[in-house]
């Protein structure tokens, strides 16, 4: 059996070889085909690499989805998209927002997350682990969006921490300087066993206020889901309703040829009354009531809200551009869980009168400024360069608070706060970057790029409640100041070759980081580390992107092996979780992904991704053996797609398009893996679904019916969990649900 790196040289050297052969029996190529040939595959130009470059050139492993995909799909949140991006894995903690990002093989382990979010050149989101970075992540509606491009692999070297595993990027459509136009649509569905009709509004606008010099654009969207998961506790129906609001604002000034100022402000909210969990029994993994009921007491919301504001500044030197992007954004999330089962029926033991309620919240928020600069020479030269710096300031703030009450929620004298943690952090950053390519030849160039960046971070951990300062539960007992500093260096190093005008085959060897911390303090627990180092990881990669059939037809095939080490671990001792530095973990596999236009109007779409992430050392503070697999992460993925469009009249074109996604079997956290002795690492089955799309449009008028998990599946999504109550009794298996059938009708009008 080929293993590791030598199955990964293997396995894309002999789909080159094949590619090669075919794009060499395809002459011209470039060129577009006739009307009996079929179309040629549009071109997708990305900016992975800080460059305007075509995809299928970028020597790197790149998936983009267009924004007007994603319309077309009523896309609402990453759940309805993220299936058709090869070896991207989500994990669901109960609505949008509360996301786990898992990226060929990279999953978060710890509090940190390990796929970065960026918003055209600004990051999005706290690069500490006290921000709960791993569970928090903007699910942006896709609205006003030109593309989301999802970068495989470390982006260490021009991204920096927290993209260990990859990135994903949403580039927002610019204000247009000349046109004036504007867009609005709204939409209404069903949902199965939905309480009543979901729906919602959005609207742009782009208008030349000088041409050519300045413009304005803003748009604005308003979406509500019904609930559809019954209350077999309280005897409530649809209990977990979705609100997604938000907008933007964007002004562009180009007051020289060579200049471009380009301000924007985002805001996005996201509520959701209660998690979408359904409640299974831990022995038979069945619904303990209803397939589509939950059995909390107390409500459980979610609330996220992003305040995002940046300035962008071009200027073209001539011998170089210059860029700068600078960026402050609040980011809050809200969580609530009920522990009446957990612990608020056994309140009488504590003092109380009787079993009463509980619950547990969690406020976080971020304050994050961040500014880059960089300069970078002109495009089409023979030597080709990068430099940069940038800087980053967060202020956060954690606050976490048990709570014992009677009904109805008043809170128990004496017995409230239970317990409560705030942990008021900093976390500095500054960095220095280059990438660098050398075009030796027509047919041979390589890239080269180098981090360096040092963070210092802070952090107070203050701790009280009656479980720890009984004489005076709301003054802190235990307060503990912690402080890190460290400096990491990532790489990257990408030869590529032109095999012929319309293929590449490339490799790339790059290293990625999570930055480490100061550790907590847990009360009675002796042996963890002050501080916690940063993770490390090398990702070995070769690719192959091939256009050929005259156009229509393009095919990426990339093939990585990942050493992963230092792995931050969190331990979970009691209710509270430190870091520890342990074990280290491989991912090896590929991604594969093609678009076919056969005939005109028809468009034909396939991914395919494998990815084997397992532990290749023992982690035994968790618990997890040697080979055990990583959590969110399923070995095999795909999808196929397929769209056809044509004229019905002068006027009107008919289109229809669908397509189907499977998600194979994955963990909900390390496999095997247990905490205070309790079982952790649930394995959740594989699911396929159906969504589908059909309409027709002119040229300023769009109307669709759309229907998403058309079979009506009951998928349920990691990262399900065992819950027990304070004495390890069982009481069910959380289990976030795949939103059910969801059929509905859009409308789109263009001016």
């Amino acid at each position: 059996m080929i293993r590791g790196r030598q199955w990964l040289l293997a396995s894309v050297a002999l789909a080159g070889a094949a590619l090669s052969a075919g794009a060499h029996a395809q002459p011209g190529s470039d060129a577009q085909t006739d009307a009996t040939q079929g179309p040629a595959v549009s071109e997708v130009v990305v900016t992975a690499q800080k460059r305007t470059e075509k995809l299928q050139e970028v020597p790197v492993s790149v998936t983009a989805v267009s924004g007007g995909t994603l319309e077309q799909m009523r896309a609402l949140q990453l759940q309805d998209w993220v299936g058709y991006v090869p070896g991207l894995a989500l994990g669901n903690a109960g609505s949008p927002g509360q996301t786990f990002l898992a990226l060929d093989g990279i999953a978060p382990i710890s509090a940190a997350s390990q796929v970065g979010v960026y918003v055209d050149d600004t990051p999005v989101g706290s690069s500490s682990s006290f921000q709960g970075a791993n569970a928090f992540t903007m699910d942006l509606m896709p609205y006003d969006l030109d593309q989301a491009e999802v970068l495989h692999g470390p982006q260490g070297t021009l991204y920096g921490a927290s993209t260990m595993g990859g990135l994903i990027k949403y580039d927002l459509v610019a204000p247009d300087l000349v046109n004036f136009s504007g867009h609005v649509g709204g939409d209404i569905f069903g949902v199965h066993n939905g309480g009543g009709p979901g729906g919602g509004a959005r609207g742009e606008i782009n208008a030349p206020i000088v041409e050519d010099k300045l413009a304005l654009r803003v748009s604005g969207y308003y979406e509500h889901t019904p609930g559809y998961i019954d209350n077999a506790t309280t005897g409530e129906n649809n209990d977990n309703p979705l609100k997604q609001a938000g907008g933007r604002v964007a002004l562009l000034w180009k007051p020289t040829n060579d200049v471009s100022v380009q301000l924007g402000a985002i805001y996005q909210y996201t509520h959701a009354d209660n998690e979408n969990f359904v409640a299974l029994s831990q022995t038979t993994g069945e619904p303990l009531f209803g397939p589509l009921d939950n059995i909390n007491t107390l409500p459980e919301p979610f609330t996220q809200e992003l305040q995002l504001y940046n300035a962008t500044i071009n200027w073209n030197l001539h011998w170089a551009q210059l860029t700068s992007v600078t960026s402050y954004q609040t980011f809050t999330n809200n969580t609530t869980e009920d522990l009446t089962d957990y612990i608020g029926k056994y309140l009488g033991f504590f003092g109380g009168s009787g079993p009463g309620l509980s619950d547990f919240h969690e406020n976080y928020r971020l304050k994050k400024v961040t500014q880059e600069v960089r300069l970078s020479s002109p495009e089409n030269q023979k030597f080709e360069w990068l430099v940069g710096a940038f800087y980053t300031h967060e202020d956060g703030s954690n606050y976490e608070v048990f709570n014992a009450y009677s009904a109805p929620l008043t809170p128990l004298p004496g017995l409230n706060p239970l317990e409560f943690v705030r942990l008021p952090s900093t976390y500095q950053e500054y960095a220095f970057f280059g990438d660098a390519t050398y075009h030796f030849t027509d047919w041979f160039d390589l890239s080269a790029g180098v981090r360096y960046a040092h963070n210092n971070q802070t952090f107070t951990e203050y701790e009280g409640g009656v479980l720890v300062n009984p004489a005076s539960p709301t003054t802190p007992a235990l307060i503990v100041p912690g402080k890190s500093d460290e400096g990491v260096t990532t790489f990257s190093v990408a030869p590529r070759l032109h095999l012929s005008k319309n293929t590449i085959a490339y490799a790339r060897i790059a290293s990625g980081y999570q930055p480490g911390g100061p550790n907590v303090v847990l009360p009675g627990v002796t042996g963890l580390p002050s501080t916690f180092s940063s993770s490390r990881l090398v990702d070995y990669q070769v690719g192959v992107k091939s256009t050929f059939l005259d156009g229509r037809a393009s095919f990426d095939l990339s093939a990585f092996y990942i050493d992963w080490s230092k792995i931050q671990v969190s331990v979970l001792i009691g209710n509270e979780s430190a870091i520890e530095n342990a074990g280290s973990a491989k991912s090896e596999g590929f991604d594969a992904q093609g678009n076919w236009s056969p005939l005109p109007g028809l468009d034909l779409g396939a991914t395919l991704a494998y990815a084997d992430a397992t532990l290749t050392s023992a982690v035994p503070s968790i618990g997890a053996a040697i080979g055990a697999r990583l959590p969110y992460v399923p070995m095999w993925q795909g999808s196929l797609t397929a769209d056809y469009s044509k004229p019905i009249n002068q006027t009107w074109r008919a289109f229809i398009g669908g397509g189907w996604h499977y998600t194979g079997s994955r963990f909900s956290s390390v496999e095997g893996s247990i905490a205070n002795g309790e079982i952790q690492g649930l394995e959740v089955k594989s699911y396929g679904v159906i969504d589908l799309h059909l309409g027709a449009r002119t040229k300023d008028l769009t109307l669709t019916v759309f229907a998403k998990n058309l079979g009506n599946d009951r998928a349920y999504l990691a990262p399900a969990s065992y819950f027990y109550d304070a004495l390890t009794l069982p009481i069910d298996i959380k289990a976030p649900l795949l939103q059910p059938r969801t059929v509905g009708v859009s409308i789109d009008k263009s001016f």
